[in-house]
């Protein structure tokens, strides 16, 4: 009989056991399901505060890093912009939820047409004011010309609604080179000791003399020039005598007082005499050409003058005012002025069919004659 009590005992401890620990597990679970529940609604309730929205950004947890192709700088290696728009960062999306995508999926409009499309309604493409500005006439490559200036770009594109008749590339060299204002309207001062461009929208400062000034002929002539000029001038009138021909100067480095004279004598009349501080003469790199009737080419052509005007670039002089840039250079045509700008810049020139030296300037800004 003790036996079966000890048996039943044992029985019902083993059975109560299992069932404390079943309790156990249910009382967890149920713990475990009213935590979730409770975080889900806090959750909720943080959610509905925010604007809907098609996605949602977490901005924190933004990718900065952002591939940028290499692009050249449009001024040229060393050019350094005015300004620096950063670049927006990659940003991260959330998924959706699944009502919000079905939401989204209904705001599509479906399209009958040749093929089945789908069409975003407004709401995905909102509409921005925008400024009432003249609209561009220059192209993307027009941006990526070695010579277009960015600080330029409202220039350009008002020139050009102005100019109709011009391609946009000659738009761009003539405002780098001030050609698309009025002679004498703007004019801007060159404090360069070595001035490349004199012309109505540029001029020298006050007091400006060169460098240094040599006879051009001998040590008796009266008429100067600098060195440079002076030496190439003597191996221009040797290739000319070789060809055949004589060549002498009648008019070399003038002062701005001297330059003065001859505007009031003129009768100032601008495009025939250059007003005082916007004459190549006072640079020293300017000289007058005299033929065997007097000025080079003044009563027509002759010989000698379509020699020199050929032959010129090859000692470093131009033909500064031709007939035909008498719109961009603002004098009429005069084919016994030649200036010294150099070897490289005169051949540049030839080689490349620039005709003038303001072209030369709007399409190389920043060019600078050979140190002195």
């Amino acid at each position: 009989m003790r036996t079966n009590n000890r048996r039943h005992q044992t029985y019902v401890g083993k059975h109560s056991a299992r069932l404390r620990f079943l309790a156990g597990v249910v009382t967890c679970l149920m713990l475990v399901t009213a935590a979730a529940c409770v975080g889900y609604a806090v959750y909720m309730i943080v959610d509905s505060t925010a604007v809907p929205v098609q996605a949602r950004v977490d901005v924190q947890a933004a990718d900065t890093s952002v591939f940028l192709p290499h692009v050249v700088p449009l001024g040229g290696e060393n050019y350094a912009p005015t300004a620096v728009v950063e670049p927006a960062g990659w940003i991260q999306i959330i998924p959706l939820r699944e009502e919000e995508f079905e939401e989204m999926y209904e705001a599509y409009v479906f399209m009958e047409d040749d093929e089945d499309v789908f069409a975003l309604p407004e709401v995905f493409f909102p509409v921005y004011e925008t400024l009432e500005l003249p609209t561009s006439l220059l192209s993307f490559e027009h941006t990526l010309l070695p010579f277009y200036i960015p600080d330029n770009s409202v220039l350009y594109t008002e020139f050009l609604h102005s100019r109709p008749d011009l391609d946009a590339e000659t738009a761009i060299w003539m405002v780098n080179a001030s050609v698309h204002v009025p002679f004498y309207s703007q004019i801007t001062i060159d404090n360069n000791p070595n001035p490349l461009l004199i012309s109505p929208s540029f001029r020298l400062p006050e007091g400006f003399t060169p460098h240094a000034l040599v006879p051009v002929n001998n040590d008796e002539c009266h008429l100067r020039a600098t060195p440079q000029t002076v030496a190439a001038f003597q191996n221009f009138r040797m290739a000319a005598r070789d060809a055949g021909f004589d060549l002498s100067v009648t008019s070399a480095y003038r002062t701005a007082t001297r330059q003065g004279q001859l505007w009031e004598n003129g009768g100032r009349r601008d495009g025939r005499v250059a007003r005082p501080h916007h004459s190549e003469h006072q640079t020293g790199r300017a000289i007058d050409f005299w033929g065997p009737g007097g000025l080079m080419d003044r009563n027509g052509p002759t010989p000698v003058g379509r020699w020199a005007a050929e032959n010129a670039h090859y000692h470093g002089f131009i033909l500064r005012y031709r007939a035909e840039t008498t719109h961009i250079t603002g004098y009429i045509f005069e084919p016994w002025h030649f200036t010294f700008v150099g070897l490289e810049i005169s051949m540049y020139m030839h080689n490349n069919n620039i005709l003038s030296l303001e072209e030369f300037v709007g399409r190389n800004p920043g060019a600078m004659l050979p140190p002195v």
